[in-house]
């Protein structure tokens, strides 16, 4: 096996395929157009196609020192930051990385810049594939297989513009000259949604099950998968009124397909068995990507670990504060990430996954094979096996879909459709799929009863997303289960895989995105503490994979070290502001045309 991206020849295909760069839409030349001679026939695309994909990982030049960002997976974890599971440091709330925590991003601001510009590039190059395809002779199989995964990549792209900025312009063929050919307006959402589905649905049709030997490339279950999300999402969305079944029921099927037909497994954590993980968390590592449990996962292949700084370029994630980084990353072992309070003492006491995603450690200064513990939590999901000297970029792939995504997706959509967690309309109940996960985490599995069980503690006495005095009064309740439920059985269960999502995939992308479709990202964002005010106090603690003697014992006083720093968020933070250089370079969008609040 080996990863695709190590195919790419030469920069000729990459260079020419992009059209803008990380600083602004005008800053590179416009290209002319590709020249069908060189892509005659169907079989001369692969190289165009590897180029596409290898926009997944694109970076740009620093920009006044923010360093290289890719294009869905900036290093400042947008769609992970500002929700009720990661923040940074109270030292670092006042930087530029820190905007999207506080909520205080304008549309100068050069990280919303780099993120829409990058994107588009990506666009760009999946509609030069698609157009190239479709002049092409040859195979008609081979020609459907690579527009299938240009429109995949697509959607892909336009799934996340959609869900951060509203409406954006759908540009649906290869742009030549920035100057002369841009000039959409804005869609409106439903008409992003509309070529997504459709993208996505072609993709399903076309693609093939499995790229033997090829890790990276989409395949008709990641089209599934890709898909059932979309249905999910608008099934909710943008103001999760579950008014309209027909969504959830859709997206139910679709994951099901996945999960009876891909062959995919959830990766078990028993030795002896071919292929499988001994440990639950292998599967964050490099040692474990593209597994068997993996459906797509964004491919990262550096020949050379660099920076002593650690806030550089998008890798697998931060550990914590590293006091020599001026900015706070996510994706790398930079600056000054830090869990919310409650989320990581939300796990039950035998989670597995606990101590896989949540560490109590902060990076020495100038040494990142030294570490410190501190009174704190940072997220310990996708750390390195090898700390290496310098540690700007490493190799650790970035997961998109994986099986137990869709399980969850499942669940939830089941739910929502059928009103009863008990009921297998769709080949399984989503008690069903919420178990599967809950099993491997080696937590008690969910039924009526779990879910019914009311509370016995006090609504001050509760970890998860409600008030308390302090984490002493606290301690003497931190024994099994922590978080409880409200409502109708429906509610409840929507409540229960919400915070599974959340506990399964932290740190993975998703947190953000699913609190905004399900209408609870401004109270969950608004109601994050963060112990100790923020600041990552060195001191000595337990065994930090014992957690319940960890919580018992070596927790951070809340008292008046408090910070919770997403209070500022309102309504219209649920969108991004559109970026300056969009509104100057294209005459078809105007500052009116600005999300509220910007």
């Amino acid at each position: 096996m080996y990863k695709y991206i190590n195919q790419i020849k030469t920069l000729t295909v990459a260079v020419c395929l992009s059209i803008t760069s990380c600083v602004s839409l005008l800053d590179e030349k416009p290209i002319s157009t590709l020249s069908n001679s060189n892509f005659e026939h169907v079989e001369d695309l692969e190289q165009v196609a590897i180029g596409m994909y290898q926009a997944l990982t694109l970076k740009g030049p620093v920009v006044s020192n923010l360093a290289n960002w890719s294009v869905l997976y900036p290093s400042y974890g947008w769609g992970i930051m500002g929700t009720d599971i990661l923040s940074m440091t109270e030292a670092q709330a006042t930087k530029t990385a820190s905007k999207f925590t506080t909520y205080s991003l304008s549309q100068t601001d050069e990280q919303v810049e780099v993120h829409w510009t990058n994107i588009y590039q990506l666009i760009n190059r999946a509609n030069n594939v698609i157009d190239l395809a479709q002049k092409a002779k040859g195979d008609d199989e081979l020609r459907n297989r690579y527009i299938a995964e240009a429109r995949f990549l697509r959607a892909f792209s336009y799934m996340d513009l959609v869900q951060f900025y509203g409406g954006v312009p759908l540009r649906l063929k290869p742009t030549v000259n920035i100057e002369t050919e841009l000039g959409e307006s804005r869609a409106t959402e439903a008409e992003v949604w509309n070529v997504i589905i459709e993208d996505l649905e072609f993709a399903e049709q076309y693609l093939i099950e499995d790229h033997t030997g090829v890790e990276g490339r989409a395949t008709k279950w990641a089209a599934k998968g890709l898909l059932a999300k979309a249905y999910l999402t608008m099934g909710g969305y943008p103001n999760a009124n579950y008014q309209d079944p027909m969504w959830f029921e859709k997206s139910a099927q679709k994951a099901y397909e996945v999960i009876s037909g891909s062959g995919k497994i959830l990766n078990p954590t028993t030795e002896g068995n071919p292929g499988a993980f001994t440990e639950y968390g292998q599967q964050f590592l490099e040692s474990g990507e593209n597994s068997q449990e993996s459906i797509f996962e964004i491919q990262f292949h550096y020949s050379q670990d660099n920076t002593g700084s650690g806030w550089g370029s998008r890798t697998i994630t931060s550990k914590g504060e590293y006091n020599e980084s001026e900015y706070g990353t996510f994706y790398t072992k930079g600056g000054g990430t830090v869990v919310g309070t409650d989320f990581a003492l939300s796990f039950e006491d035998k989670d597995i996954r606990f101590q896989w995603s949540i560490g109590p450690y902060a990076l020495k200064a100038g040494n990142v094979r030294q570490v410190k513990p501190f009174s704190g939590w940072t997220c310990y999901k996708f750390k390195w096996e090898n700390f290496p000297t310098n540690s700007w970029e490493t190799s650790v792939n970035a997961p998109v879909l994986r099986l137990a995504d869709i399980y969850l997706i499942f669940a939830e959509a089941s739910n929502e459709a059928l009103g009863d967690p008990n009921s297998s309309t769709y080949g399984m109940s989503a008690y069903d799929a919420i178990n599967q996960v809950r099993k491997r985490a080696q937590v008690v599995e969910m039924d009526d009863t779990y879910l019914m069980t009311d509370s016995p503690y006090s609504s001050s006495d509760l970890l998860y997303n409600m008030s308390y005095e302090s984490f002493d009064k606290a301690n003497q309740f931190y024994d099994g289960r922590h978080v409880y439920y409200t409502g109708s059985l429906k509610e409840r269960f929507r409540s229960a895989v919400l915070m599974e999502r959340a506990w399964e995939l932290c740190f993975e992308r998703h947190r953000w995105f699913d609190l905004k479709r399900t209408g609870n990202l401004v109270e969950f964002a608004r109601g994050t503490t963060i112990a100790g005010g923020g600041k990552l106090n060195k001191g000595a603690l337990l065994d930090p994979v014992d957690k319940s003697d960890f919580a018992k014992n070596q927790l951070p006083k809340k008292g008046n070290q408090v910070w919770s720093p997403s209070t500022r968020i309102q309504e219209h933070n649920l969108y991004l502001p559109i970026p300056n250089v969009e509104i100057q370079i294209n005459p078809g969008i105007s500052q009116g045309d600005q999300n509220p609040g910007y």
